[in-house]
């Protein structure tokens, strides 16, 4: 969108009206069905739909179509909405934990040759380049300080501690299948929202991912460095701060 608002700027006018006109599509969802799961964190659904909404409408909302922005973001609540409360009710039944996913990522070989590590770090660095902005605001945050990255990003993104929480596990879920995938197939990940452990993605020779020839800086928070961030969460992945892990 071409727009000389800020983040914060276009989240302080347009958020209200989204969060309102995602509470109504929820309300319309669960009272449409018999067998709502009970353990569905609807304020994370909320949330989660508010804010994919209005990042795609700051990032794609063309003003020279005629369309009118809040009928443009009105419709992507209502999708994101769907989505969200489809994908939660599926994590729900599951009660994955991300426990097993710490095990994972901690079960490489503390002798990793130079070169395997290198191809680590650009996997990593590749993942994280197809996060959302405000995913990669909570993970920066995250591996920054484990303590404080919680009420941080709830303040950057201008959501709810609960959401940030449950969207990291959703972050830790989602980069073992982005490590190793083709622009085509994270299209088909997003559509499928399925995912694997971040060893298979390593033990299996897949070739490495083009790298992006530009790291584009993250709309919300700019100072992000996605080559740092790949160099901390490799030291995350060999289990150097397994100690430090609140």
């Amino acid at each position: 969108m071409m727009t000389d608002m800020t983040w914060d700027e276009f989240c302080e006018l347009y958020y209200p009206t989204a969060k309102k006109d995602a509470k109504i599509h929820l309300q319309k969802i669960i009272g449409r069905k018999s067998d709502t799961n009970k353990y569905v964190d609807l304020d994370y659904v909320i949330d989660a739909a508010v804010l994919a909404a209005l990042e795609k409408t700051y990032a794609h909302f063309d003003a020279s179509s005629g369309a009118k922005i809040t009928t443009y973001l009105a419709r992507l609540v209502h999708n994101a909405v769907v989505d969200e409360y489809t994908k939660e009710s599926k994590a729900a039944a599951r009660q994955d934990d991300i426990e097993d996913l710490k095990a994972a990522v901690r079960s490489f070989s503390d002798d990793m040759t130079p070169e395997a590590k290198e191809e680590l770090i650009a996997r990593l660095r590749t993942a994280i380049a197809k996060l959302s902005p405000s995913d990669q605001v909570i993970l920066g945050y995250w591996l920054d300080d484990k303590s404080s990255y919680v009420a941080r990003a709830a303040e950057t993104l201008g959501t709810s501690e609960s959401y940030v929480s449950l969207r990291r596990f959703r972050i830790f879920k989602a980069l073992p299948k982005l490590m190793g995938m083709t622009r085509e197939d994270y299209l088909l990940y997003e559509a499928q929202n399925q995912s694997t452990i971040l060893a298979s993605c390593i033990q299996r020779n897949i070739p490495t991912p083009p790298q992006p020839r530009t790291l584009r800086a993250n709309p919300i928070l700019h100072s992000l460095d996605i080559e740092e961030m790949a160099e901390k969460l490799y030291l995350f992945v060999q289990g150097s701060e397994k100690k430090t892990e609140p």
